[in-house]
């Protein structure tokens, strides 16, 4: 068995489990998206939510949520919904 990375999008990983899960860009204006942000559908949102939802729920072992500190951007609003006793939160 050989040692690689895979990378796929979250849509295509519905279905799928793996040891590590690495999810870049979890902040608003990127996961989720500026238009589902500023959209007056609330379904935009609860897609973006749902696509969250399939690729935190891909970890089997660990989860790494990254957002960027130095675009001035807030991290993503779905990771406040984790209770805080399942997050190892690093500056």
């Amino acid at each position: 068995e050989e040692d690689k990375l895979l990378l796929m999008t979250l849509h295509a990983a519905k279905g799928l489990e793996f040891p590590h899960v690495y999810i870049a860009g979890m902040e608003d204006g990127l996961f989720p998206g500026q238009t589902a942000i500023y959209s007056n559908q609330t379904e935009d949102m609860e897609e973006e939510r749902r696509l969250a939802y399939v690729g935190i729920t891909r970890a089997r072992q660990r989860l790494y949520l990254t957002a960027a500190m130095d675009r001035g951007s807030v991290p993503c609003r779905f990771i406040n919904a984790i209770p805080d006793e399942f997050l190892d939160r690093e500056p």
